[in-house]
């Protein structure tokens, strides 16, 4: 019996090496499948998460200071400040008297417009210029903090006040771009109703310096 075991040694030595061969390199084999595969999840959440990032940013704005936006993506405004009631109420008059003024001015030059007229009241602004050309209607509304346009040409608007001027979020466009843009055509002369009260560009024009916010 002890004889056999004896001369049976070497084969048993054989077959442990052997199976701790076999065992050795399907572990190893193991772990060089799982390393793939840990590299090549690895790499997918960083290229995901890049992608995910970049988007953000981008819709942030916050890649570069001098994004330029095209017309399909327009800018995303937010108010710096939130005016109370008080500074709405003067900052919002102020707004609708200085353009009540200038349409007043505009329309005593335009010798064609006989039946036009401008009407001020209650935040209530209305510009008549007849029927060919329609009526503008610019008012506050103080619930919202904002001043609303209907215009005979555009439709309606709503504006906020952004930044020291009146911008409609949609398009990024202030209240007094598209007086400039509308009202020359009507009175078939120039307008720059950048000179009005809260325009944000009143220091290029001749009436100096812009509105401080008032306290």
């Amino acid at each position: 019996m002890i004889s056999r075991i004896v001369r049976s040694k070497p084969i048993l030595k054989t077959l442990i090496k052997t199976a701790s061969n076999i065992t050795h390199r399907t572990c190893a084999k193991e772990v060089s499948n799982f390393q793939k595969s840990f590299h090549s999840f690895e790499g997918y959440v960083k290229q995901t998460v890049g992608r995910y990032s970049s988007l953000r940013y981008k819709t942030l704005g916050l890649i570069s200071t001098n994004a330029h936006y095209s017309s399909q993506t327009p800018p995303t405004y937010e108010p710096e400040l939130e005016l109370n009631s008080v500074q709405f109420d003067k900052i919002s008059s102020d707004t609708l008297e200085s353009l009540t003024e200038y349409f007043d001015e505009l329309i005593e030059k335009a010798g064609h417009l006989e039946d036009a007229d401008v009407s001020y009241g209650d935040g209530v602004l209305t510009v008549k210029f007849g029927k060919k050309d329609g009526t503008y209607v610019i008012n506050r509304q103080t619930p919202n903090k904002q001043i609303w346009l209907s215009s005979p040409k555009s439709g309606p608007k709503r504006y906020d006040f952004v930044d020291g001027k009146w911008v409609y979020k949609h398009d990024g466009k202030t209240l007094h771009d598209l007086l400039n843009k509308e009202i020359p055509a009507i009175i078939r002369n120039q307008a720059s109703f950048d000179r009005c009260s809260y325009s944000g560009k009143e220091q290029y024009s001749d009436k100096g310096l812009p509105s401080s916010i008032p306290d």
